[in-house]
């Protein structure tokens, strides 16, 4: 990254304009790595992007002020762990540490939280979100389903014992 520094922050309920301009982003650059779809997100109100980060930690990496990636955990008390969700870092930045930046403070908000585990899904054929993933202890579980109902793209989990 050059002279440039990373700094990661955990969005609160008042960022919701933050996370509503990165997930637009991250929507419209790799639609193929979302259940959701870029359509669904732009009908959201303002309330909703608020609801959104009552119900998890949303981090976002940031490079000389500018928004550049996020990643967020969900609380599962059914399965005792954490559910990392909504990863994307921008293009111009990809391979320069802000994905391990984003995943460590997932991992980190988990076990902070008492989280036992992290899990997450990985789009069939996303080699190098695997390998990301792999990087940072995480495992095929052998589980595998489809992306959405109305999306029958494959995924498989991916699991973090902490």
């Amino acid at each position: 990254m050059g002279d440039s520094r990373v700094r990661v922050r955990l969005l609160t309920v008042d960022d919701w304009s933050a996370l509503r301009s990165i997930r637009l982003r991250a929507l419209a650059d790799a639609p193929q790595a979302f259940a959701s779809t870029l359509e669904h997100a732009l009908a959201r109100t303002d309330q909703d992007w608020r609801e959104l980060l009552v119900h998890r930690a949303q981090f976002v990496a940031s490079v000389d002020g500018s928004d550049v990636g996020t990643a967020a955990g969900l609380d599962d008390p059914e399965r005792a762990g954490a559910h990392l969700i909504s990863m994307w870092v921008d293009g111009k930045v990809r391979g320069t540490g802000v994905s391990d930046l984003l995943i460590r403070a997932v991992i980190d908000w988990a076990i902070d939280a008492g989280h036992r585990k992290v899990w997450l899904e990985v789009a069939v054929g996303n080699a190098a979100a695997e390998r990301l993933y792999l990087r940072h202890g995480f495992v095929r579980t052998g589980v595998q389903a489809v992306i959405a109902p109305d999306d029958p793209r494959p995924e498989f989990e991916m699991l973090l014992e902490l």
